[in-house]
């Protein structure tokens, strides 16, 4: 991750700027990153032990926090169950072919249109180090601890200059807003064919987020793990014993294999 530098010209801001301070101090979050590297079944029996863990950093990552107002017109399909005879043809207990009338269940499709208006809000990762997936599985991050910004909150810990600006952000953080709102209008109905948003209202800040950037080394690889500074969730990968896969393959094949035999003796 890029550190903030008072040595190269950046971007002016002019959207509010937010910080949520680290809750969590580097010996809480080592001993959670140990806890994690232990409490995998498929992970080798010694990853905890023989995990070779960096020096790691406190680093404030950058998000845009976005937020618009949604105004959508919607249109959908609901279903009507209704029950009808039908002919079935099988075989009786002499062998003979025999037709008897049964019930069955089908279904109708009947439109439906509406409104819906919501409010959404989205947070778009703006770091040059982090892809925004590992951002959102980092999240939630608590928005009632956020200060106004200011560098004093800084100390002891790197920053990042965000890697995207407010407008570049915007392109994603408005269809993250619309995909929200759209959830929201399948709620409305059981299929959505068509939905037609419009947003207003939009307002923009930028937030620095605490996260415990670590690396690991186990078998000559490297592997990553963050940790959210205030929550203490973890992201990161592990590594996989294959012996571990192949036993479980080989005990749900057995498991199988068991009631498959039990039914054809029964």
């Amino acid at each position: 991750m890029a550190t903030r530098s008072t040595g190269a010209a950046v971007p002016t801001i002019t959207a509010p700027q937010f910080i949520l301070p680290f809750k969590l101090d580097k010996d809480a979050s080592v001993s959670k990153v140990r806890e994690w590297l232990g409490d995998s079944f498929f992970a080798p029996g010694d990853l905890k032990n023989r995990s070779a863990l960096d020096r790691g950093q406190g680093t404030y990552v950058p998000f845009w926090r976005f937020d618009a107002d949604c105004d959508s017109d919607w249109e959908g399909e609901v279903s009507r169950t209704h029950t009808r005879q039908v002919a079935r043809s099988f075989t009786n207990s002499d062998g003979k072919s025999e037709t008897r009338m049964e019930d069955e269940q089908y279904k109708t499709w009947h439109p439906r249109n509406g409104s819906h208006g919501g409010h959404h809000r989205t947070f778009v990762c703006a770091s040059h180090g982090l892809t925004q997936a590992e951002a959102d599985r980092l999240m939630p991050f608590p928005e009632e601890g956020m200060r106004t910004y200011t560098t004093d909150l800084l100390v002891g810990y790197s920053s990042e200059e965000p890697g995207v600006d407010e407008r570049g952000g915007w392109v994603s953080g408005e269809a993250r807003i619309r995909e929200a709102e759209r959830e929201a209008c399948e709620l409305e109905v059981e299929r959505l064919t068509r939905v037609e948003t419009r947003l207003s209202n939009r307002q923009s800040a930028l937030c620095y987020l605490p996260v415990w950037l670590y690396t690991y080394k186990y078998d000559g690889k490297q592997f990553r793990v963050l940790v959210n500074g205030h929550t203490g969730e973890i992201v990161g990968d592990r590594p996989v014993s294959k012996l571990k896969v192949w036993a479980t393959v080989a005990a749900v094949v057995l498991v199988i294999l068991v009631i498959v035999l039990l039914v054809w003796l029964l």
